[in-house]
């Protein structure tokens, strides 16, 4: 269990409001490599061992100066330390979407790409042999593009089924189809009864994918595939041929519980639902969060008497082994606030199983509004709540920290701070990863012998930070234990920067 208790945690928060604003002098936390590129960087850069060699390769993705959608490889010199463009790909006008693939039996992964009927892959130069694009599988899926006119990062492959090797999931319009492997490098297709989500208005119609989770609802130590409809867990169990049972299982959960947002709902006259008195509760999580190896359910809960009069808290329900998987009508514990709550998210600091909670707060009022628009950002609090020993999360938050949310009204764009949880001196216990404006980067690192969890004042890096640092991706990139950063510039930042993207190397 952990080991922060609620007079615990009430002093800390306490202690880290007033100690706060004490900064040390600035410090060099990273060793920053900034790698000026030939293209303008249009998506947020992804870390992927894809080489046979040292080091965490990255995948750049942006146009050259013609317009022509490139991929970059970028690995790490073992004698400089230093990343250098190994490989520019062009990529094909028919491919809309790319996707790194789980670590396979040697810890390798590869770059695939998506186009209307046919998935592709990567593969590097070996020998004298130069590297090539190998068709993978024909395919069928909602995406019916001939020419793509954007190319983005998409979820569609991944080992599904625990068995070593990367899977092909697509939503289709009245099925969802799965690509399974085999030992053998072929795959067995299976399509399962899940329907694309449609929504109708006047003159149009829309086909959604549906949100999948993967969790081992039955205790059979196998992966089970799960979606979420009103009042039930619909439970597509993995049989020992490694396929999913087309026919599912249902698992009853309260009647208010829905797998959709209320945004994405319409009432019976085809129109958005009335905010002016609303409940909804929405699954946004299933995963273990108190450390018994059972699937617990995290739910948004949302009450609203207005656009501007929204209160939404967190809710979780612990998973309970009976004969079969079952949930309680009530929660058994929750994460609340006097501000409005938004991106969950969970971290598990100590490496005990039990997760912490990590959220963001902001006051969503008129008075606020106007503020926001007259200095292009808006005040948000990142909170952090420990489970105490008796399985609930604490009323006070662990950390409770400040940052700034920008956004320009010219360009349609918002931007976000950044807000890490990792390890960043390789003592295995997480510490605090924020930006201080756009100029600096902050690190509140752990204590984990000490009496408080974290140290009592942060330490400061000077570096130019993007105005939206949500994407910016945290590995060990040198695989020495430490998580080390990769930064990209986007649409709110100085157009000069949107051809370099920078690393920063854990010391």
């Amino acid at each position: 269990m952990s080991k922060f208790t609620l007079p615990s945690i009430v002093f800390v928060t306490l202690l880290w409001t007033f100690a706060w604003p004490s900064y040390a002098k600035y410090t060099e936390l990273f060793k920053q490599q900034v790698i000026p590129l030939d293209i303008t960087v249009t998506q947020p850069v992804l870390a992927a061992d894809v080489l046979n060699d040292e080091g965490v390769e990255l995948i750049v993705v942006g146009v050259d100066e013609l317009q022509q959608r490139t991929l970059l490889i970028l690995k790490l010199d073992p004698e400089t330390h230093q990343y250098l463009t190994h490989e520019s790909v062009t990529i094909d006008p028919k491919v809309f979407a790319y996707d790194v693939g789980d670590p396979d039996h040697t810890g390798l992964q590869s770059i695939y790409f998506l186009s209307k009927h046919l998935v592709t892959r990567y593969i590097p130069a070996h020998m004298s042999h130069p590297s090539r694009i190998l068709e993978e599988e024909q395919v069928s899926s909602l995406y019916l593009v001939n020419i793509a006119d954007v190319f983005i990062h998409q979820n569609f492959i991944q080992d599904i089924n625990d068995d070593g090797l990367n899977d092909i999931v697509l939503q289709s319009f009245e099925s969802l189809n799965l690509w399974l492997s085999d030992c053998c490098g072929l795959r067995h297709p299976q399509k399962l009864p899940i329907d694309s989500r449609i929504e109708m208005e006047e003159g149009r119609v829309s086909f959604y994918e549906n949100k999948l989770f993967f969790e081992d609802m039955n205790f059979d130590a196998k992966t089970d595939l799960i979606i979420v409809e009103q009042g039930n867990l619909k439970v597509f169990q993995q049989q020992p041929d490694m396929q999913f049972s087309v026919k599912p299982i249902l698992i009853p959960l309260a009647q208010t519980i829905h797998g959709l947002n209320w945004w994405d709902m319409k009432g019976p006259n085809g129109r958005d639902l009335n905010q002016s008195n609303l409940e909804h509760r929405t699954v946004k999580e299933v995963t273990d969060l108190n450390g018994d190896g059972i699937p617990d359910l995290a739910v948004q809960f949302t009450q609203s008497s207005g656009v501007l009069d929204k209160n939404i808290e967190f809710e979780f329900y612990f998973g309970q082994k009976q004969q079969k998987l079952q949930y309680s009508e009530e929660a058994e514990t929750s994460v609340e606030w006097d501000e409005t709550l938004s991106g969950l998210a969970f971290v598990d600091l100590e490496g005990d199983g039990i997760q912490e909670v990590f959220v963001s707060s902001f006051d969503i009022g008129i008075s606020q509004i106007i503020g926001a628009l007259l200095s292009g950002g808006i005040d948000q609090d990142v909170l952090l709540f420990a489970m105490g020993e008796n399985g609930e999360y604490s009323e006070k938050p662990l950390v409770s920290q400040e940052v700034e949310m920008t956004f320009s009204l010219s360009q349609g764009a918002t931007g976000e701070p950044l807000i890490k949880v990792v390890d960043i001196n390789g003592d295995n216990v997480k510490d605090l990863l924020f930006s201080d404006g756009d100029s600096a980067i902050r690190v509140l690192f752990a204590t984990p012998d000490g009496k408080k969890p974290y140290a009592r004042r942060s330490l400061r890096q000077k570096m130019i930070m993007p105005q939206n640092a949500s994407s910016i991706d945290s590995v060990d990139l040198n695989k020495d234990g430490k998580s080390d950063l990769v930064i990209h510039y986007g649409q709110l930042d100085a157009e000069e920067l949107h051809k370099q993207i920078v690393v920063l190397l854990a010391k």
